[in-house]
């Protein structure tokens, strides 16, 4: 028997072959075909004790917001199960499969800016909305040529923001060096609600807010996306390569350009790493000259 469900706009097949292989090799099957699982939002908390589990037993790292990007979405995937919560991981996934069969999301209002963030501080995809203080939808100009995606809003001074003040003023920066006002970009994140205690976004986190993502680029037409750190790059490019492999390269999600980079802390304090932004800066910098020049 098989089940269908859409990921990224593509249509995947998931077989039922949980029930002759062991869990373990399962996921690794499902990995490889690049097969990820959906969060229920039906389901009660006590029926997601697997997330909540993961979550403690990466908390240490995680209470470091330093080391947020440097948590790649495999690690999550790969923290030790038992038989347990093999099994409750089976039901979320078949489960979570057919709710969305039956129930699929209802299509965003596309008219605007304000419309499409009104729809996503109503959303109830994943289990975020019942921890948020509120959601945090962009921030920067509607008519952006850049589009700049973060993992997920973070915590400064008990209000939740896509960027710290350092983080934001050393963006300026250093789009500054390429005759870019940061009022002139268009910042986002993957996840809209910041994760509890720090921690980094769990993927089928990151799978929910997908359509706000693909509706907010949609809406702005930006010319280029920017996306910082690795997990970020990894999810929006679907891909398991480094952020090393990942840069330097131009890619493309829903047509447009994309170049990964890094993120604000990985860069300050570190020259190396300062060169290498300063590469892919020129990469977007050109892009979006060859694009006006069109």
């Amino acid at each position: 028997m098989t089940s269908s469900a859409h990921i990224n706009g593509n249509s995947v097949i998931s077989s039922d072959i949980s029930e002759v292989l062991p869990e373990d090799v399962r996921r690794e099957y499902l990995t490889a075909m690049g097969v990820q699982t959906w969060y229920d939002p039906t389901l009660k908390f006590k029926d997601v004790a697997v997330d909540a589990n993961i979550s403690n037993q990466l908390s240490p790292s995680m209470s470091d917001p330093s080391l947020a990007d440097a948590v790649s979405l495999t690690s999550i995937a790969e923290v030790t199960n038992t038989p347990s919560q093999n099994q409750a991981q089976k039901i979320i996934e078949k489960q979570s499969l057919d709710s969305l069969q039956k129930n699929p999301p209802q299509a965003l209002n596309l008219s605007s800016v304000d419309s499409l963030n009104k729809s996503i501080e109503e959303c109830q995809l994943c289990e975020l909305h019942a921890t948020r203080d509120h959601t945090i939808c962009g921030e920067g100009s509607a008519n952006a040529d850049l589009m700049i995606v973060t993992i997920a809003p973070v915590k400064e001074k008990s209000l939740d923001v896509l960027f710290s003040n350092m983080h934001k003023e050393f963006m300026q920066l250093v789009l500054r060096a390429i005759d870019i006002d940061i009022s002139s970009v268009y910042l986002t994140s993957l996840v809209k609600c910041q994760p509890p205690e720090q921690r980094a976004p769990f993927t089928s986190e990151m799978i929910c807010c997908d359509d706000h993502l693909s509706s907010q680029i949609k809406l702005i037409q930006p010319k280029v996306i920017m996306v910082l750190g690795e997990s970020a790059s990894q999810q929006l490019l679907v891909s398991q390569k480094s952020l090393t492999d990942l840069r330097l390269r131009r890619h493309h999600h829903l047509g447009v350009p994309v170049y990964a980079s890094y993120h604000p802390e990985e860069i300050i304090g570190s020259v190396q790493i300062k060169r290498k932004v300063w590469q892919d800066l020129l990469q977007i910098k050109n892009q979006l000259k060859k694009l006006v020049e069109v």
